[in-house]
């Protein structure tokens, strides 16, 4: 997906040849291109890295932004501002309490860095693609982000003998294919390219990659994400279909809170999130919408449902490290909005849901761009409500990096919704509005 290229026109189908030509520089390469990629190579083994997370790729990532002179997302950068104050008030137990028992100030710094990673990756990507949509090769490099996120993540994964829930490592591979980390958000980004924005190759490539994908893997969220992509693509708008899946999801949890024992007979691990977010809703109501703040824990200790095991996070606290504690303690509730309302609360839950919604795709954009920018919405959203995002290294550096690219997209919509003037033949057509 590299230049020349074709841009179809807002009312035509008639392709434009564009010529690209400015490359990415060394700040590029140094400073922002070097922290995805390394994120994209490690995947879950991304924490090797520990404490120097946040040299590489966060403080790489703010320095990109800084010297690019470019200005953060308003949304998130007030969210991320709001998230240090409460850690403020946490460092020196100033937020209020609800059925938490633990709190260590340690494990404010742990729970408040992702948040921060995600701001700082999510300013230098639109940084980043501000560039590379004004000089018309927005999926610049294709090949080796791919390369990194689907073959050498793997092997790196195999190699440190990374498990997912139980499963052997040679089991684990093809389920995390269908995860939503760090490398698998980055690859469906350029996937999602591939499907929407060209019509050769790689096209139907990307379609087989994608239908290999949710097939190899189990898990529910990649299969959905396959799905909207093949809806989307037959005709239905990216745009509808973003905001029907929001509504339903959502819609399905409000429902299925009413239903918690049941949902847990029918699916464990459906009802136990739903628990989570029960407990979430009690402490917002235990401290009138203020919320808990940072350093305690988000979820109990055990759950009890009848007719079933008890699920135990932590038998007993005489028995652990310090250090297994401050992972305990971070252990999130699987829903970064409703993460955010336990820690932040009704403001911060408003300002995180902004945040998220000012990145949605204007309609102005060309269909295909727009369908495109719908799928990396989706993904966002999907991974944000399935996940706790917002808690884990291993998945902010991918959802930074699709946000700022929504952010940037939207910055850039006048120029990328100009009508081509009329291509002349024997002509090389430089626009500022070249795509992919």
């Amino acid at each position: 997906m590299t230049s020349p290229a074709t841009l179809l026109r807002r009312r035509g189908s008639e392709p434009v040849d564009l010529v690209c030509s400015h490359s990415p520089d060394v700040l590029d390469y140094t400073l922002f291109l070097s922290g995805i990629w390394l994120a994209c190579a490690l995947a879950i083994s991304l924490r090797l890295l520990g404490p120097f997370f946040i040299v590489i790729p966060v403080g790489v990532c703010l320095a990109y932004a800084v010297l690019r002179q470019t200005v953060p997302p308003r949304l998130l950068a007030v969210y991320t501002a709001f998230c240090l104050f409460i850690a403020l008030l946490s460092r020196y137990g100033l937020m209020p309490d609800s059925w938490q028992v633990h709190f260590l100030q340690e494990a404010v710094i742990r729970q408040i860095v992702p948040i921060v990673g995600f701001f700082a990756v999510a300013w230098a990507s639109k940084a980043y693609f501000r560039r590379r949509l004004m000089s018309g090769n927005a999926f610049f490099g294709a090949p080796v982000f791919l390369f990194l996120s689907l073959v050498v993540a793997p092997a790196v994964m195999f190699q440190q003998d990374v498990q997912y829930q139980g499963a052997s490592p040679q089991s684990t591979i093809p389920i995390l294919y269908g995860s939503l980390i760090n490398n698998m958000v980055i690859a469906a980004f350029f996937i999602a390219g591939g499907i929407f924005l060209t019509n050769d190759w790689r096209r139907y490539g990307g379609i087989l990659l994608l239908l290999g994908i949710a097939l190899a893997s189990p898990l529910a969220q990649f299969k959905v994400l396959a799905v909207t992509m093949i809806v989307i693509l037959i005709g239905v708008p990216g745009r509808l279909m973003a905001a029907a899946l929001a509504t339903a999801l959502t819609s399905a949890y409000a429902v299925g809170l009413n239903f918690i024992p049941q949902t847990f007979a029918l699916d464990p691990n459906s009802g136990i999130r739903l628990a989570f977010i029960s407990d979430a809703l009690a402490s917002l109501a235990d401290t009138y919408g203020v919320g808990i703040g940072f350093g305690k824990e988000s979820v109990r200790w055990r759950y009890e449902f009848p007719g079933f095991e008890d699920i135990t996070f932590l038998p007993d606290t005489r028995n652990i490290t310090h250090a297994k504690m401050l992972e305990i303690l971070s252990t999130g509730i699987h829903n970064s909005f409703f993460q955010a309302i336990l820690r932040t609360g009704v403001i911060g839950f408003i300002l995180i849901v902004s945040a998220i919604l000012v990145a949605f795709p204007p309609n102005r954009l060309p269909r295909g761009v727009r369908n495109h920018a719908s799928i990396v919405f989706i993904t966002i959203f999907l991974a944000m409500f399935v996940n706790p995002v917002l808690e884990s290294p291993v998945q902010v550096v991918g959802i930074g990096f699709s946000y700022g690219y929504l952010i940037a997209l939207r910055a850039s919509v006048p120029a990328l919704a100009v009508e081509p003037p009329p291509f002349e033949g024997g002509r090389t057509q430089h626009c500022a509005c070249s795509y992919i």
